[in-house]
C-alpha cells in the first residue's frame, strides 16, 4: 500500500570476447549495479509491475501492526496498534479497511477504501463525529493522521494511470542479502494522474527473483526527493506471495519516520463483505 499498497528471476565466442563479458559482469557487480541484460529485455517496466500484481495478490487478507511515529529530530516516538482488511470484490477490484485500536485518543479511527475503474473512493471515520466524511480528491496528497502516508500512498498501485520505464538493474543490500533488482521509474501517464499526484515520479526497486517491491523513492513535483519507503524480513506466505514483516517510510522533508511490524497476517480467509461498509464501521463492530 504503499505501505500498505494502486490499483511485482526471471528473468559463444572467442576466449577473449568471453574473459572480456565475464570481467564487465564482475565489475559491474562491484560496483553495485548491472546494466540492463537479456533477462531485463524479457519485459518492459508495465509488464514486471503487471507480474507483479499477478503474482502476489491474494482473495483476502488481514493483518494485525504495530505501527511507530518517530520525531527524528527530537526523537519523541508514538505506538499505534492497527488492524487491516482487504478482499478482491471481483473484476480485479479491491475493498481495504485500515483501523486504529490504540492510543485512546485516536481507538476505532477509519480508513476505508474502494477500488473503481476510475478514481478509487475513500471514506474516513473519526469517532468523536460518528460519521464518515468522503476524501475528496484534491485532498488526497495530505497525510494520513499524522504518519508519513498520504492517503494517495494508502490506495495500491494504479498501474493502467502510470508509464513504467526500467532504468537500469542494481543491487539492493539493505535486506539480509543483497537482492538483484529492476529499478524502474514511474511517472503519471495522463494529465488527469499528474494533477492528482503528489509525486513528479517514483524509483521502485523490484527484485528480480520474487518481483516484490524491496524500495521506492517518491519525489515532489520539483523533482527534489521527499521520501524513501524500505521493506525488510520478506516472507513467502502462500506460494508465490511475499509479504514483508516490517516497512519505514523516511520522510526527508519533515525528518520524521513512520515504521510498520506485522504481528499477524492471515491470507485467503474468508471476510465478509460487511466488513467494507458504513454499517459495519458506525455500528463499531470495526473495533471488535
Amino acid at each position: 500500500m504503499n505501505f500498505f499498497q494502486k490499483k511485482h528471476s526471471h528473468f559463444s565466442g572467442l576466449p577473449g570476447i568471453l574473459f572480456f563479458c565475464c570481467f564487465w559482469v564482475v565489475f559491474s557487480m562491484i560496483e553495485g549495479f548491472l546494466p540492463l541484460s537479456v533477462a531485463s529485455a524479457e519485459y518492459t517496466g508495465q509488464q514486471i509491475m503487471e507480474k507483479q500484481k499477478e503474482l502476489h495478490k491474494a482473495r483476502t487478507e488481514y493483518g494485525e501492526e504495530v505501527m511507530l511515529l518517530v520525531d527524528v529530530s527530537s526523537d519523541a516516538k508514538e505506538k499505534r496498534d492497527v488492524k487491516r482488511y482487504a478482499k478482491d470484490m471481483g473484476n480485479d477490484l479491491n475493498r481495504y479497511l485500515l483501523v486504529f485500536l490504540t492510543p485512546a485518543d485516536i481507538k476505532g479511527t477509519a480508513l476505508l477504501t474502494h477500488e473503481n475503474e476510475n478514481e478509487d473512493d475513500q471514506w474516513l471515520y473519526l469517532p468523536a463525529l460518528k460519521k464518515m466524511q468522503r476524501i475528496a480528491s484534491g485532498s488526497k496528497k495530505s497525510y494520513f493522521m499524522g504518519t508519513d502516508f498520504t492517503y494517495e500512498d494508502m490506495e495500491s498501485e494504479d498501474i493502467e494511470n502510470y508509464d513504467y520505464t526500467i532504468l537500469r538493474e542494481e543491487m539492493v543490500d539493505h535486506l539480509e542479502t543483497a537482492r538483484n533488482c529492476y529499478v524502474i521509474e514511474a511517472v503519471p501517464a495522463n494529465k488527469e494522474k499528474k494533477r492528482a499526484s503528489s509525486y513528479s515520479r517514483r524509483i521502485i526497486w523490484v527484485d528480480m527473483q520474487n518481483f516484490t517491491t524491496v524500495k521506492v523513492e517518491f519525489y515532489d513535483r520539483r523533482n527534489r526527493l521527499l521520501k524513501t519507503q524500505k521493506s525488510f524480513e520478506f516472507e513467502q506466505i502462500s506460494g508465490t506471495i511475499y509479504r514483508p514483516r516490517k516497512t519505514i517510510m523516511d520522510n526527508h522533508e519533515k525528518n520524521h519516520k513512520t515504521l510498520t511490524l506485522v504481528k499477524k497476517r492471515v491470507l485467503n480467509d474468508p471476510i465478509e463483505d460487511l466488513v467494507f461498509s458504513e454499517r459495519f464501521i458506525l455500528s463499531d463492530r470495526h473495533i471488535e
